[in-house]
Formats: structure tokens, sequence, C-alpha cells
């Protein structure tokens, strides 16, 4: 008998879910794990331009329990990485062929802009001011690094 399910990598997708959710803890407690948050909005980038609805969505998994665990605004990563994949990022496309630049945008866009982002909406409902952490500058290369090795 053959499964007529059109994915069939589930388990092991899943299986990455669970490692993600260890793996984010873990950076709760040793800050020198980047969150990747840029390695994230580069997997949703690309399941949203292959039309890969089941990675999406798994994509949308990792994302929230990211901001559950960092205490950002609940679906705020989902909104902002659907914006700059819809708006920006193809316009970037259009320009830039360099992979490893592409890279560099990923992590650029990824963190200052997304807590400019949260910075932009914090202000609009007159809330206090997101923190910044000189670690974002360690996670920005370790994930430049991951990123460029993945393009």
């Amino acid at each position: 008998m053959q499964r007529s399910f059109a994915d069939q990598n589930v388990i092991s997708q899943l299986f990455i879910v669970v490692l993600f959710i260890g793996y984010i803890s873990l950076s709760s407690i040793y800050l020198l794990m980047p969150p990747l948050l840029a390695v994230l909005f580069f997997a949703y980038h690309n399941a949203l331009s292959k039309h890969n609805l089941f990675g999406l969505m798994i994509i949308m998994v990792m994302l929230l329990v990211l901001e559950a665990e960092k205490g950002f605004w609940f679906g705020s990563t989902v909104v902002f990485f659907t914006l700059l994949s819809r708006y920006v990022i193809p316009k970037i496309e259009q320009i830039i062929r360099c992979r490893a630049c592409m890279a560099a945008i990923f992590v650029g866009l990824a963190y200052p802009l997304y807590w400019f982002f949260v910075w932009f909406v914090n202000k609009l409902f007159l809330l206090s001011l997101p923190q910044i952490d000189w670690h974002i500058l360690l996670y920005m290369v370790i994930e430049f690094m991951v990123i460029a090795a993945l393009i």
C-alpha cells in the first residue's frame, strides 16, 4: 500500500520542532546561543516562495515558540516576515544576485529592522520601548555564517 499524502516527512519535521523548542530554551539560559531569528526568516521566505504550506506552518509554529520564549508580541514576527517577504525581498532580489550579500540582507532585516518594527509598535501603543543588547551583534555574525552556508 502506498500513502497518498503529499508530504512524506512529517515526523522528521515535527522532530525538528521539538529540537527547536529545546534549543530556544537553552538559548535563554546561555546567552551566547543565538535565537535563530534570521535563520527562521530565511526558512520562512523560502517556504513562502516555494508555496510549501506544511513547511510554512512548521516555521510559523517555531516563530510563535520563539516569541513566547523571548517575550515578543504574539504573531509579530509572522506579520513582520510576511510583509518583508511580500514587499521588500522581491525588490531586493531583482537588484542583488550575490549569495553572501543576500545572507547579510536577511540578517540585517531580521534583527535591526525587527527591533525597529517592535519599537514603532510599542511607541504607537505608548508602551515601554524594547531594550537592545550587545549580544545582538554576536547573533548577527553567527547567523550570517549559518545563512551563508545554507544559501
